[in-house]
């Protein structure tokens, strides 16, 4: 393999195959994301004068042990995949065409598709590139083989599948010269590489690697951790079992890798919930683990740590995907991770590492934690301090201790002059404006009170939280008297104490908000009389009173606000 090369010359080493270690991350480059970098890659060849050379960066390699061509992609994996997904389509398209029309290249001679795609994507029945063995089968069948029907199962392979629809679209408007003019700058593409092989390659790799980017993509700081353990692992361990302890890591990375793809966090935000839960320091994760290993004394406790650090990271990942199944019931988990994610997740890891096999007990502290969270976040006085992150780092699974500190918070709060209860109720008690998007959380509860009275199937977590495609499903927060009306002109006094208040909203899906206009209420009786008891409920009050007014409010905030008490415990 030559240094400075060219994509086809890479492409024309007789029988090389290329291959995505399973400790990599899997696709990851979006189209319509903010960093649109399959969207860069084809802009950047349509901007490219095909007169000149065009530059595609560096690859790293590493060669395979026992297969002679095989080469492990080890930096530069995005951007060779996106050539094999953007050359199979462009070859598809000239093919499809070539039915029609007989395809010439500039020179007047037959552009020889066959041997386009022998050189790029199949020779014989081996094909030329394998992707992380998790997508692999779906990306043969789907880019390969051109099946639209592959099933779409990771969110990788959805990346995939994006990438590829996004440059059929745009190959197929475009004139045949001009597809040929961008395989050509793909063809002569200067690239530099550099091959690794030998027992040290796994080190050297891992040290180049940590230094590196993917072009139109940083390296996340997760794949940066790694790249720092494998070769610190090298530096600390004997090297008689280096080379298997490298390859755990791998593995265990590898795993780690899979279950991102199965869950909506990003990599990077699970490893600072980790690196709060589990490490000492306030720092950055790398930061954090560099101090831990600095701690110990000699290369037998610090190969040790790496290897507990790397399986309890894992663990988490695994967490995190049972945490959000549960956030997706009606329970406590789904109202902590609703009212403040980024505060209580690290401790909901912690309780999942050490009462995994009893969820009674963590959806109780749960459930403490949800008070603590509802009466930081509706409250009158400016309460910023929250003490969950530092609960989440000092708890060892001493869980007798964690029930009395949750208590007492729940009572004190977070710092002993708060008047927690006394605050939050006076929150909801007075003529505060409550007009804002958190309150709809107490709206949805109310709501869900309501059904379970009539019991009736509760609004889901995903139901509240929007997760729906059309826009007309969405809940909002409504009111009830509209703020702009055109039946009448509110007073300054109302305007101010009870138009904004808890008594004048209501949840409402936008398709109904819509439809309400700024009518009189009174007026518009029939579209409270939905599936939402909430509705039913101000239905019944606007029949019976035929108005709707600072009474009517007051009555509706004072029947919410006991509700409130009795869940909360605000008596």
């Amino acid at each position: 393999m030559k240094r400075l090369t060219t994509i086809k010359e890479l492409f024309q080493e007789e029988n090389i195959l290329f291959s995505i270690p399973p400790y990599q991350r899997a696709y990851s480059w979006e189209v319509d994301k903010d960093r649109k970098q399959v969207r860069q890659f084809l802009n950047d060849i349509k901007e490219q004068d095909p007169r000149k050379k065009y530059y595609f960066g560096h690859f790293l390699f590493e060669k395979d042990n026992y297969n002679k061509n095989k080469y492990w992609i080890i930096d530069g994996q995005q951007r060779l995949t996106t050539i094999i997904i953007f050359m199979n389509s462009l070859i598809y398209e000239l093919e499809k065409r070539e039915k029609e029309e007989k395809i010439k290249n500039k020179n007047g001679e037959d552009a020889e598709l066959r041997s386009i795609r022998e050189l790029y994507i199949r020779l014989g029945r081996n094909y030329k590139f394998e992707t992380v063995a998790y997508d692999n089968p779906f990306f043969e069948r789907f880019v390969f083989d051109n099946d639209n029907n592959a099933k779409v199962d990771t969110l990788s392979s959805k990346r995939i599948s994006n990438a590829k629809y996004f440059f059929e679209k745009e190959l197929k408007e475009q004139a045949t010269t001009t597809l040929l003019e961008w395989k050509t700058i793909i063809d002569d593409a200067v690239i530099t590489t550099f091959e690794l092989s030998g027992k040290d390659a796994k080190m050297q790799a891992s040290q180049i690697f940590a230094f590196q980017n993917d072009r139109g993509k940083d390296l996340t700081t997760l794949e940066k951790l790694k790249a720092y353990l494998m070769h610190k692992l090298y530096v600390v361990s004997d090297n008689t079992i280096t080379e298997q302890q490298i390859r755990n890591i791998e593995t265990i990375f590898a795993d780690i890798y899979k279950q991102t793809e199965r869950i909506s966090f990003e990599e990077d935000t699970i490893l600072g919930y980790h690196n709060i839960a589990f490490l000492s320091g306030w720092e950055s994760p790398i930061k954090n683990v560099k101090a831990e290993l600095d701690k110990l004394s000699n290369n037998e406790t610090k190969e040790k740590w790496i290897i507990d650090f790397t399986h309890t990271l894992k663990e988490t990942f695994q967490s995190i995907e049972k945490i959000e199944k549960y956030a997706e019931r009606n329970n406590a988990i789904a109202d902590v991770l609703i009212l403040d994610t980024q505060n209580s997740m690290p401790l909901l890891i912690k309780l999942f590492h050490y009462h995994e096999n009893n969820i009674d007990l963590i959806l109780n502290l749960a459930r403490k934690i949800e008070h603590i969270l509802f009466k930081l976040e509706f409250k009158i006085a400016d309460y910023r301090t929250n003490s969950l992150p530092s609960m989440a780092k000092n708890y060892k699974g001493n869980v007798s201790k964690l029930i009395s500190d949750l208590d007492n918070c729940i009572e004190k709060g977070f710092r002993p002059w708060w008047s927690f209860n006394e605050n939050c109720l006076a929150f909801f008690n007075s003529t505060y404006h409550h007009y804002r998007n958190s309150i709809k959380y107490v709206l949805w509860k109310y709501e869900n009170y309501l059904r379970e009275q009539e019991r009736a199937r509760p609004l889901s977590p995903n139901e509240y939280k929007n997760k729906f495609e059309k826009k007309r499903l969405e809940n909002t927060i409504d009111h009830i008297t509209p703020q702009n009306p055109n039946f009448t002109e509110y007073s300054q006094e109302f305007t101010n104490l009870w138009l904004n208040n808890i008594g004048n909203l209501v949840l409402m899906v936008w398709g109904s908000n819509s439809e309400k206009n700024n009518n009189n209420p009174v007026e518009k009786i029939n579209l409270y009389d939905s599936d939402f008891y909430s509705h039913k409920e101000i239905r019944d009050m606007l029949k019976e009173k035929n108005s709707w007014g600072e009474e009517e409010i007051k009555e509706r905030r004072n029947r919410i606000i006991a509700f409130i008490k009795e869940n909360w415990k605000l008596n």
